[in-house]
């Protein structure tokens, strides 16, 4: 309470005394605009002029008086033709200036964009035209044709021709470059930085200006102004006035900078609330964004818990799957082995007994073989028994005969004749075989 109490109790003198400045300002305005500096001679299409400190345009007509602070705009496709004193500025189609300043020996014009030509006839010494762009100021101190032109692409680019006369292009940090005849530059920046461009010519302009230096140069024509004097006398007499006014601006922009300062400072404490409840407000955002994280954390390691134990059965049910697979493949494998084994069993038995067949078949010939070798032996050996036992009893019946002779002799028996064998009573005995 006590703060607004103060603060409405400081307004109520603050807005008096800034309504009071501001019927002060708008009188020194009236007064200033009523100084005529430069007049509309000709014009060609649509252009626009507008007064100082209204922002509301209207279409220019000839002969129209400019004063500090009025602007003149021309369309497509238009021409204009102001007089300042001795020197004519010739406007193209999509030109904007503000005649800004004058005082005792200088003429300010700001040119925001756009095309333009000034014809300097005469001058006094000291006078000068200054024409300022968004990056430089072109400072014309003496009479000859001049060429300016901001790019419409890039508006920090300006191009300015001298045809005759010098002129100064001043930057920012004092960088200057001078200009005389026949010379013309591209600067870019407030650092008067010279760029290599190629200039697109606007040829009918060209051709209107010359148009319009032919007619002044014939008999008859007058300038708005007399020779040498650029700045008008009356303009003199309301230099002081255009101080005031100045002055009076200057403590407007100083109290608009007070407003601005509290306004600011309103807006820093509104913007420090502001950044409170946002701060607040994102905490809470904050602490319900980490309860989301971790919910959603907490639900995603379910899902990976359960993701897990299902893949860890479905690879045990996969590993089960394959242990049978591969113990079906091993019986198969055992039963293949066995079928193998049994046929090769089989054929081993089958080989054996045939083995054995042809072993008992060849015992069998051998015993066949055998007996009868030994029924040979058998044989042979009776015979020899045979032989021998005939060889023995022969032996005996010749030993026999030897005693028999012996015990003749001894008794003196008279030898008999020998009998044939065939006559033996024991041979005839004997069988047909042991006679063979």
């Amino acid at each position: 309470m006590n703060r607004t109490t103060s603060l409405s109790a400081f307004q109520r003198p603050l807005r008096r005394w800034l309504l009071g400045l501001a019927l002060v300002c708008a009188g020194f305005a009236a007064s200033a605009q009523q100084v005529p500096i430069a007049r509309l001679n000709l014009q060609q299409g649509t252009v626009s002029v507008s007064s100082a400190g209204d922002d509301r345009w209207s279409a220019a007509r000839p002969g129209r008086q400019l004063a500090v602070g009025d602007r003149i705009w021309t369309d497509r496709n238009a021409r204009a033709e102001v007089y300042i004193g001795p020197a004519a500025l010739r406007l193209d189609g999509g030109t904007s200036v503000e005649f800004s300043g004058i005082d005792e020996d200088t003429v300010r014009i700001d040119a925001g964009r756009g095309n333009l030509q000034l014809s300097v006839r005469d001058m006094a010494s000291g006078q000068r035209i200054s024409i300022v762009t968004p990056n430089a100021s072109v400072a014309i101190g003496a009479p000859g044709e001049y060429r300016i032109a901001i790019d419409e692409a890039d508006t920090t680019t300006t191009w300015a021709a001298v045809a005759s006369g010098h002129l100064t292009l001043h930057g920012q940090n004092g960088i200057s470059q001078l200009l005389t005849a026949r010379q013309q530059t591209t600067v870019s920046g407030r650092n008067l930085t010279t760029v290599r461009t190629t200039r697109s010519q606007n040829s009918s302009f060209d051709t209107w200006v010359a148009e319009r230096g032919r007619f002044e140069g014939q008999p008859g024509s007058a300038r708005y102004a007399q020779p040498a004097v650029v700045v008008p006398p009356a303009a003199l007499i309301a230099r002081q006035q255009q101080i005031e006014y100045e002055q009076a601006q200057q403590q407007e922009q100083w109290m608009q900078q007070q407003r601005a300062a509290q306004a600011a400072q309103q807006q820093m404490d509104w913007q420090r609330e502001q950044d409170w409840r946002q701060q607040e407000e994102w905490r809470r955002q904050e602490d319900w964004r980490q309860q989301r994280e971790w919910q959603q954390r907490r639900d995603w390691r379910q899902r990976a818990e359960q993701d897990r134990w299902q893949q860890q059965q479905q690879q045990q049910q996969l590993q089960l799957q394959l242990q049978q697979q591969q113990q079906q493949a091993l019986r198969q494998q055992q039963e293949m082995q066995q079928r193998a084994a049994q046929a090769q069993a089989m054929q081993q038995q089958q080989q054996l007994l045939q083995q054995q067949q042809a072993q008992q078949m060849r015992a069998a010939q051998q015993q066949a073989q055998a007996q009868q070798q030994m029924l040979r032996q058998q044989q042979e050996m009776q015979q020899r028994a045979a032989q021998m036992q005939q060889q023995a009893q022969a032996q005996q019946q010749a030993l026999q005969q030897a005693q028999l002779r012996a015990l003749q002799q001894q008794r003196g028996i008279p030898p008999q004749p020998n009998q044939p064998a065939g006559d033996d009573p024991r041979r005839l005995w004997t069988s047909p075989d042991s006679r063979q």
